[in-house]
């Protein structure tokens, strides 16, 4: 059995702006039941036609036309227009286009109808409740942006900087020291030697910063007491430092010179216990990860010969080299061709860490001073032919072994007339 489809309902049409609004010329004239029914055809009329937003500017012209500021307008139109509602801004348009506001007879004709309590009252008077809610309701809003304002300037007005965190809790790790120096003045201990500055400070974690902090509280007190125990001459000093000085011995004469020694020594281990945790801060510290440079990066900056037209010879590219067991260069100028090789090699040719030759400006790292060693070239022309074919680090030691002249040991340094021939 198949559900039947519910009719829909017809919408009601809003199309005031084509319709010619009911007039209010001659209600003089009317008995109070005629205008009655006037007033309330006329409000239906004005809800069946027209929408509340193109009925509520009538309230701010009959405001305008009633006594309100230009600030009172402003505050309604800034509502909720429903605070309003629909009802008054009918209401507005009947009064603006000449209703009166209450007509006797209508009020003589509602007070005679059976069931009704209560006079007749103006019509402004429920308009003017509407217009005074949606006042309140915006100067409300106002004064609750404005107490949230207040609040976020309140809330972000102190933000501690990492100075101030530090001072804080450098305060409260020295609070130790100003109870034992208020406790020995007080004469409620004798001495500080079941003080234990460092010991106290490393239970509280102490670090670096807070001891440095807590050091710079209590250095000039060591200088008074400096002062004090070792009172300077005063023939040099102006008038202004003997001023101080005097000041200074005035305001510790209540201390006997033992008590003044008692608490220099003190302050002198508040500072001693500062100082190795410093110390030990500096010693304990990780020392900054050094990152790898590329060989590429390494050897931007070398001068070497890039190639050689007398003897139709070129470098290999520079990078190659770094990390390499063996570097074989020729020296243009002298004619000396030479054999690098590296103090730590890598047999497995891994790129291991640490292993190779390297670079340090334009002279070799990590090379072999006893085995590193070049020979002076007879026929360089054809000899470097012969190089040119030896592909591999036997055979190159091969054929270096026929050669006849001395070797000599290198020093490791490159120029701008040094050729890279080959890596190994």
């Amino acid at each position: 059995m198949t559900t039947r489809k519910k009719a829909r309902s017809i919408p009601r049409l809003r199309n005031g702006g084509k319709l010619k609004e009911p007039s209010w010329e001659g209600y003089e004239k009317l008995t109070g039941a005629e205008f009655h029914r006037l007033r309330q055809g006329t409000h239906q009329w004005y809800y069946e036609n027209f929408k509340t937003a193109d009925l509520i500017p009538a309230v701010w012209k009959w405001m305008e036309t009633n006594g309100y500021s230009n600030d009172d307008i402003k505050k309604a139109k800034s509502s909720d227009h429903s605070t309003i509602s629909g009802t008054a801004a009918i209401v507005c348009k009947m009064l603006n286009n000449g209703m009166p506001d209450l007509y006797k007879p209508a009020a003589e004709y509602w007070d005679s109808l059976p069931g009704t309590i209560g006079e007749l009252k103006p019509s402004s008077e429920f308009v003017k409740k509407r217009i005074e809610a949606a006042i309140t309701q915006t100067v409300k809003e106002e004064i609750k942006i404005e107490e949230e304002k207040k609040q976020e300037v309140i809330t972000e007005k102190y933000v501690p900087s990492i100075q101030d965190r530090l001072r804080q809790s450098a305060n409260v790790m020295s609070e130790f020291i100003e109870v034992a120096h208020d406790d020995f003045l007080d004469g409620k201990i004798e001495d500080f030697k079941a003080i234990k500055p460092a010991t106290r400070l490393r239970q509280l974690e102490c670090k670096q910063p807070h001891a440095r902090m807590i050091k710079s509280y209590y250095e000039p007190l060591i200088t008074e007491y400096e002062e004090i125990l070792n009172p300077p001459s005063t023939k040099n000093m102006t008038e202004q430092e003997q001023d101080y000085a005097a000041q200074l011995k005035e305001g510790y004469a209540i201390f006997s010179k033992s008590q003044i020694k008692k608490l220099y020594q003190f302050y002198l281990a508040v500072i001693g216990a500062c100082d190795a945790i410093i110390a030990e801060s500096k010693a304990n510290r990780k020392p900054r990860k050094v990152s790898a440079k590329s060989p590429e990066k390494v050897v931007e900056k070398l001068k070497y010969k890039v190639s050689d037209d007398k003897y139709s010879v070129s470098s290999i590219q520079p990078h190659k080299f770094i990390g390499a067991n063996c570097l074989v260069v020729f020296n243009s100028k002298t004619r000396k061709l030479g054999i690098y090789y590296t103090s730590v090699e890598d047999p497995l040719g891994g790129g291991r860490d640490g292993s190779g030759l390297n670079l340090k400006g334009q002279t070799l790292q990590r090379f072999n001073d006893n085995t590193s060693v070049s020979y002076t070239l007879r026929k360089p022309l054809e000899q470097l032919k012969e190089v040119k074919t030896l592909n591999t680090r036997k055979k190159f030691e091969n054929w270096l072994e026929k050669l006849t002249t001395t070797p000599v040991k290198m020093n490791g340094r490159l120029n701008p007339d040094t050729l890279l021939l080959a890596v190994y």
